[in-house]
């Protein structure tokens, strides 16, 4: 039976208290970093980090989604129109974008340079380690879930964040979406106690994501 993102009901996030506008995510949230730098940002009259793809374009009750393919073409999803880049890079091997929406939540896509015959097992091994390094820890994961053409493994991370005037724990969910030829890995941060709010509408993003 195919696990949908939200299906892991006992991990909806625990995070640190919700402050400044409610326009979008307080700054403590894009410290989230994952395993990358953040080297460019979006920028000048033409948005060169995702390209349209309509045949995902979409419009229900919770709003109005555009399909998008991005990370050169090699991730293609429906998002929320209202979904901002806020930063991006496109250089090779490293490539990642991550969206601000105005539901108070960030997410975020990074390339992995996986190889794709490699085993579940090997990939997973492998990003835990990454996260280990990184100086994070792993509090749920391997958690199988899948879109309608991908499947997925789910994980819920701590992280201890640096900032202004004192360190503050974060939590984030991080899947690795698996696809023909490559993985993907997918971070969502929300500054607040649950994801609950934004479910329906990240299951349309989710359950459209297809890493090529």
């Amino acid at each position: 039976m195919k696990r949908t993102l939200f299906s892991f009901v006992g991990l909806l996030l625990a995070a640190v208290p919700l402050v400044g506008c409610a326009s979008g995510p307080p700054a403590s949230a894009y410290d989230n970093h994952t395993f990358y730098q953040y080297d460019d940002l979006p920028g000048g009259p033409k948005n060169t980090f995702e390209t349209a793809y309509p045949s995902l374009d979409y419009r229900d009750a919770t709003g109005e989604y555009i399909g998008v393919a991005i990370l050169g073409g090699t991730v293609r999803f429906s998002r929320p129109r209202n979904w901002i880049i806020r930063r991006a890079s496109l250089t090779p091997q490293k490539r990642f974008i991550e969206y601000v929406s105005p539901n108070q939540y960030v997410f975020a896509v990074y390339e992995r340079l996986d190889p794709a015959g490699d085993s579940w097992g090997d990939v997973l091994a492998r990003y835990e380690e990454d996260a280990k390094t990184a100086g994070a820890e792993v509090v749920a994961g391997r958690v199988p879930v899948a879109s309608l053409t991908s499947q997925g493994r789910e994980y819920v991370v701590k992280r201890n964040v640096k900032a202004s005037k004192a360190p503050y724990t974060n939590f984030s969910r991080e899947i690795l979406m698996r696809g023909a030829n490559r993985y993907s890995l997918v971070e969502i941060v929300h500054q607040g106690e649950s994801v609950a709010p934004v479910v329906r509408e990240l299951l349309r993003v989710v359950d459209t994501f297809q890493p090529t």
